[in-house]
């Protein structure tokens, strides 16, 4: 590629991205594929009447367009290199040549503009060996246009080209893309931008070093154009003698110690650091947007640094950004740092769309600090199994308790006191009835959490159960006499309970009523793992079946349980004079 000094002497200054506009199809960068199928067509003779060229801005669409449009036209052609030398190809270059039409899909959207074409194109091209008509931006046109473009599309004029450009193919209507044959540009690569750039750089003699130059590769985000105007934004602030300094004040670049800085600090739970980190973003005018963006980057490279063989490959950045990288990534598992990167994804919307930006970059970057609190869910488990197996810590007025006792088990090895789950056992194991086996807990809350998967209906009505008995393999559920309208309820479910049941292992399982009037905590727990507040149920010797039965006879009683859905726990009598 070469400068075109006839065209800066002819206008003046002309900045880099026209002055190295591709002329010839070898020039263009990073569209392969697409140029080699375009030059098979022209040299087989196998021409489209239409071609749809959809990518990002900046990548070469219509820049290819009118390389087509000269090697159909050239003197020498149709060619796969037009020669830029014929008078064809230099009026194409200098957009002159009445055959070749170029309009813009947002300027010219309405039906009237497309008639206006239509009508134009019925006529053989007067100069040149094909019209060809590019359309720029074909998404823009209204759905009339489009309609009007349709038959012209399905039968065109002879020796007449349509190609269309497009940053965003699916605005397209399909009956559109359907016509034409479709050249998808894919966007550049950071290191194909970095080399045409170093490139420009030679031939302008421009001294830029390579870190400059990955700066605006990655600023430009895949896009050749953009990376050649911020080259020349650049050399126009800095001259010819590009600092690394000038290039980040140019571009807005953060200085990624900021980046390491708050990441060290998110890493370790270093909390009290991000409220003076995020004022210096402030004090430095610093889009919080635009550092929140830089610092999901930063974390992803982190990520990239730890477990990558080849991080070099992945990452363009020196070998000094890679070794503290690999450094800062080495006491933490892949995981924890793909969990950092998620939770910083879920936070970029409510940081672009919060009304206190700053407020909201503090908390969740704070909440981010916390994160290394969490455990592991095997590391959780362990812990829950450690302490579902030890013995229940006894206390004074227990029966059975005794200070050796008490002693012995502050002895032990295990000084952690018992967890709430050992708790939660504990309750369910009293309310088992001592027989020759032993309860299953695991059973009963197995057959619980099937009913309240499959009938979550049955599943408050089973907790209602004054206790459970294991004998031999057979669970029974036994309801206090008070509560028979609940066990007629499973009653009618027995058979469900029971299959159910006999799936988990069981052997059988059957209702029982029981004569009492003290309903006992219900046998199941609806979260086997959860806290289960154990209350007292005191018994008084003064208080019997027949009191409990009264009691539930009397229509008062009756109306404030029902008022406010409580049950009899126990039946005093008053003492004294007054006593009723």
């Amino acid at each position: 590629m070469t400068s075109r000094p006839e065209e800066t002497t002819k206008s003046g200054y002309l900045v880099l991205a026209r002055k190295y506009r591709p002329r010839q199809f070898s020039e263009v960068v990073g569209q392969e594929a697409v140029v080699r199928t375009i030059q098979n067509a022209i040299k087989e003779n196998r021409l489209g009447h239409a071609y749809l060229f959809s990518g990002m801005r900046g990548v070469g669409k219509t820049t290819v367009a009118r390389i087509l449009a000269k090697a159909l036209n050239c003197e020498q052609g149709p060619t796969p290199e037009p020669c830029n030398q014929c008078s064809i190809c230099r009026a194409i270059n200098e957009e002159s040549l009445l055959d070749f039409i170029e309009i813009d899909g947002a300027s010219n959207r309405g039906i009237e503009d497309v008639k206006a074409l239509r009508d134009s194109i019925q006529y053989e091209p007067m100069h040149s060996r094909y019209r060809v008509i590019i359309i720029d931006e074909v998404h823009q046109l209204s759905r009339d246009a489009f309609n009007a473009l349709l038959k012209t599309l399905e039968e065109p004029p002879s020796r007449t080209v349509f190609i269309f450009a497009t940053t965003e193919f699916h605005k397209v209507p399909r009956t559109i893309a359907s016509r034409c044959q479709h050249f998808v540009f894919k966007r550049l690569s950071a290191q194909q931008i970095i080399d045409h750039l170093q490139y420009i750089a030679g031939q302008e003699n421009i001294a830029i070093s390579p870190y400059s130059l990955k700066l605006i590769a990655g600023a430009a985000d895949g896009s050749l154009r953009d990376a050649e105007t911020l080259l020349d934004m650049v050399v126009s602030f800095s001259g010819p003698q590009v600092q690394d300094r000038d290039t980040e004040e140019v571009l807005g670049v953060i200085d990624r110690r900021l980046f390491e800085n708050l990441a060290r600090a998110i890493l370790t739970g270093q909390g009290q650091e991000i409220f003076p980190l995020v004022e210096s973003l402030v004090a430095s005018g610093i889009d919080l947007r635009h550092f929140y963006s830089g610092l999901i980057e930063y974390f992803r490279n982190l990520l990239v640094a730890g477990i990558s063989a080849r991080p070099r490959e992945l990452l363009l950045l020196s070998e000094d950004e890679i070794r503290e990288l690999q450094e800062l990534a080495r006491d933490f598992q892949p995981e924890e740092l793909l969990r950092y990167i998620l939770i910083l994804q879920e936070g970029e919307s409510g940081l672009r769309y919060s009304s206190q930006p700053r407020l909201f970059l503090e908390a969740w970057l704070i909440k981010l600090c916390y994160l290394r609190n969490l455990k592991p869910l095997e590391q959780a488990l362990e812990e829950l199994s450690a302490h579902k197996d030890r013995p229940p810590e006894r206390k004074s007025g227990d029966p059975g308790y005794s200070p050796s006792t008490a002693s012995g088990q502050a002895g032990s090895g295990n000084s952690v006191r018992a967890s709430t789950p050992s708790r939660t056992k504990n309750s369910l194991n009293q309310a088992v009835k001592n027989g020759p086996s032993v309860f299953n807990q695991e059973k009963a809350d197995a057959l619980y959490f099937r009913v309240v998967r499959e009938k979550p209906a049955l599943a408050p009505i089973m907790k209602m159960a004054g206790r459970l008995e294991v004998v031999e393999g057979k669970l029974s559920l036994i309801y206090p006499r008070d509560r028979k309208h609940f066990a007629d309820l499973i009653e009618q479910n027995l058979a469900y309970l029971n299959r159910v049941w006999t799936e988990l292992g069981g052997q059988d399982l059957e209702l029982r009523l029981e004569e009492t009037g003290a309903s006992a905590r219900p046998a199941v727990s609806s979260r086997p793992q959860s806290a289960v507040k154990e209350k007292s149920e005191p018994t008084h010797k003064n208080a019997t079946a027949d009191d409990s039965r009264a009691l539930l006879d009397d229509p008062k009683a009756r109306a404030l349980l029902s008022t406010l859905k409580g049950q009899v726990v126990a039946v005093r009598r008053k003492t004294g004079p007054d006593k009723t």
